[in-house]
């Protein structure tokens, strides 16, 4: 977590980029590379990296020999372990604290670690007075007062389990350290440190959270094995049939399975002669439309029509099991594995759920259509994860009944589909979760973690008459597991039928005052609400963040009272007026008209023509072709035919373009988006040299400068470190004895260690 007090200036600051080197610039510039600082760390010894990473996590060393097939490290796709990353971010941060010492001598940064804040008292709404707890000891220390906080806890979850399936199970982070231990504990292991053939193991999930224990397990055995000299992976399947059972997964509902990124090139370039960029983001408009279902039937239309295997919509992503579902990925896995640039049904369905509400794009060139669709529609579009809350607004603040409450359900499935594909895991990994589920190592069953019971005489788990020697429970996000979130928001005035944390930014109190606290990470935490759970990472927020609390200091330091007043009118003079996002809205009509047209279309067709879809969408790809094809079908005496007909002259009949209200759209979208922090900060660069007595009024006069540092008063700024666990591979030897890293519950500094 991170706060700041602003003072009054004991000398004038020194402008950051006043006087600087070209070398000075490239620093600058490194901080915020973080594939760059990653690269360094791992390929400071590419053997030692290997040789750590075959030992303690054999999906991590899959990634890491692929990404390195050059000799260098390609950071653009799956390259190896996360928590190097941290140590990435680690060095970044080094850097730029010399940085601010030598250049900064106006901004004060103390860093505490091991400490968490239990709790903020918001009496003074301008002045948050923070509670910090050590961890190790339990002491703590209040009546720290600050001008602003920036609540950086970041995601926060819960163990699903409890009593003696908590005792006996294991509930961590997926560590290849403190999993080893665990299988120790568990008996699991034989004198050499390998998993003992015929023990087995429960994992809780059937996505990336599950999926990420399944290296550490089998760097425990001999089941994969890696040739140095050929560079290749194989599976010993004497060794896979010894360790059948190895590992089952459990999931309370049927029907899904973590699924796999199929990206390569001739998904990601896939262009569409069926839609366009307009199309896309015109779907986001229409009133009372819930988009994910919409979205979902689209993306089994392009998919369709861009497969060769004579495929229907309703035969992409069907209905089926999870066993199905497995067999199929199964099949599609070694379908691509024989020919990486072949089109699945898998790539194609998340390349377009992908393009619907991240990007609005397809084809070669997705950033010249973006930089297009934002320049004629700057007031509608949105960054993807603002777009992925927003679809969410209407589903959740419909009244509670029977017919809305089925809503909410089929909502909530549509979305889970979505998030499935969309988190998919890299394809190294899920093809050697298929090949293992093929050969028996790896299983799924149907199950909840309160079906799970403790022999404490066998010594063994039971769900639902399968047995296991260990658990691996993995965490999850809860509705109110962040505490000092639900602190804040007992203090927090909530408008009647809005959800907590709205707009995702600020918070007022029972008074109508703006209190000096904003998140940075996972909003929404204190109530979990989906267009809450905005799913942006602190490195997507950061930028925003950053600018807010430069000008909110800069406001302070101007003497303002209520510089949180003065932002948001800043926000509100940035909004479009209503004639000037209606105007724009009006512009999407004819791409909405022949979307719904199109989907119409897709619908008829494919009750007529059957396995002839794909040719009939081709054939259909403008307005007037598929009016002419849909002619034609008046001449064919077939009742089903004529029925498919009845019923796609209904719809178009009834259908309606009803865009949403200005007003509605930004109660729909966070406050402060990328947009939004563009315009406010040329906005402001003409406001910073004003003096406290000046008239605050708020104009779209533009000047194409940032903030000016200069006139930011002396900043102190705390950190306060929670604990994180280390472990795993040893880092000491990769040119990194120049990082601090913290032991938490020592508080000393100790060699670097990555899980």
């Amino acid at each position: 977590m991170t706060f700041s007090r602003c003072k009054p200036p004991a000398k004038a600051p020194v402008p950051l980029f006043k006087g600087l080197t070209e070398e000075q610039c490239k620093i600058i510039d490194s901080l915020t590379d973080t594939a760059a600082h990653y690269a360094r760390i791992i390929m400071a010894n590419p053997k030692k990296t290997m040789s750590d990473l075959l030992r303690n996590n054999i999906s991590t060393a899959i990634l890491f020999n692929n990404a390195t097939k050059s000799g260098e490290l390609n950071v653009d796709i799956p390259c190896g372990p996360r928590g190097i990353s941290g140590h990435a971010m680690e060095a970044m941060t080094q850097d730029a604290l010399r940085l601010a010492k030598e250049h900064l001598p106006w901004l004060s940064i103390n860093i505490r670690y091991g400490v968490v804040v239990s709790d903020m008292d918001l009496s003074d709404p301008t002045h948050p007075v923070l509670t910090i707890e050590n961890v190790k000891t339990g002491e703590t220390e209040t009546g720290l007062v600050y001008d602003l906080v920036i609540k950086c806890s970041g995601t926060t979850f819960e163990v699903p389990i409890t009593g003696e399936i908590q005792e006996n199970g294991f509930s961590g982070i997926p560590n290849s350290a403190q999993v080893a231990e665990y299988l120790e504990n568990q008996k699991m292991l034989d004198n050499e440190g390998y998993i003992i053939p015929g023990k087995s193991i429960f994992i809780g999930g059937i996505g990336l959270s599950a999926f990420d224990f399944v290296g550490i397990i089998l760097a425990k055995t001999k089941i994969v094995k890696f040739d140095p000299d050929t560079k290749e992976f194989t599976i010993d399947e004497a060794e896979a049939k010894r360790n059948r059972n190895l590992v089952t997964f459990f999931s309370r509902t049927e029907g899904i399975f973590g699924a796999c990124r199929h990206v390569n090139d001739a998904v990601k370039y896939l262009d569409s002669e069926l839609i366009t960029p307009e199309m896309i983001l015109s779907l986001t408009l229409q009133n009372d439309l819930d988009t994910y279902p919409t979205f979902f039937e689209l993306a089994r239309i392009l998919a369709a029509a861009s497969c060769s295997s004579r495929r229907m919509p309703s035969q992409i992503e069907e209905s089926m099991s999870t066993i199905e579902h497995m067999d199929r990925m199964a099949t599609e896995n070694e379908v691509l594995d024989k020919n990486s640039e072949i089109l699945t049904e898998t790539g194609l369905f998340r390349k377009w759920m992908w393009s619907f509400i991240f990007t609005h794009t397809m084809g070669p060139q997705p950033l010249q259509q973006r930089a297009a669709l934002v320049e004629k529609y700057n007031h509608i579009v949105r960054h993807g994860w603002h777009n992925w809350r927003s679809m969410s607004y209407d589903i959740s603040h419909k009244p509670q009944n029977e017919a809305n409450d089925t809503g909410y359900l089929r909502h909530c499935h549509y979305r889970r589909i979505a998030l499935n594909y969309i988190a998919g895991a890299p394809f190294e990994i899920h093809l050697l979760i298929t090949r293992l589920y093929k050969l028996g190592v790896i299983s799924w069953m149907q199950g909840a973690y309160e079906d799970l019971t403790w022999s404490k005489e066998a010594r063994m788990f039971n769900l639902k008459g399968q047995r296991a020697d260990g658990l691996i429970a993995s965490r999850r996000l809860t509705a109110k597991n962040d505490k000092l979130g639900s602190r804040i928001l007992e203090q927090a005035h909530t408008p009647a039928g809005e959800p907590v944390w709205h707009k995702g930014r600020l918070l007022k109190n029972k008074v109508g005052e703006y209190l000096h606290v904003f998140e940075l990470g996972f909003t929404g935490h204190g109530k979990q609400w989906f267009d809450t759970n905005a799913n942006e990472g602190a490195y997507q927020l950061m930028p925003i963040i950053t600018n807010m609390a430069i000008i909110i200091e800069s406001l302070i330091s101007k003497g303002v009272e209520k510089p949180l007043n003065e932002l948001m009118e800043l926000h509100n003079a940035v909004l479009p007026k209503d004639e000037e996002f209606d105007a724009q809205a009006k512009q999407l009509e004819e791409p909405h008209r022949n979307l719904t047209h199109l989907i119409l279309y897709a619908r008829l067709i494919e009750k007529v023509y059957g396995e002839r879809f794909a040719e009939k969408m081709q054939q259909g790809n403008t307005f007037e072709s598929r009016e002419r094809i849909i002619a034609l079908m008046a001449d064919i005496p077939k009742p089903k035919v004529q029925q498919a007909l009845a019923a796609f002259e209904r719809d178009w009949r009834n259908y309606k373009y009803d865009p949403i209200s200005a007003q509605k759209f930004e109660k729909m979208t966070p406050d402060f988006s990328p947009e939004h922090m563009q315009a406010i900060k040329k906005l402001w660069a003409g406001m910073a040299s004003r003096k406290p007595s000046d008239s605050y009024v708020w104009t779209k006069t533009v000047a194409q400068i940032d903030v000016n540092v200069s006139e930011v008063a002396e900043i102190e700024l705390d950190a306060f470190q929670t604990p994180r666990m280390n472990g795993g591979i040893d880092l000491a030897g990769y040119g990194l004895e120049h990082v601090a890293s913290y032991n938490q519950d020592l508080g000393q500094k100790v060699s670097p260690l990555v899980s």
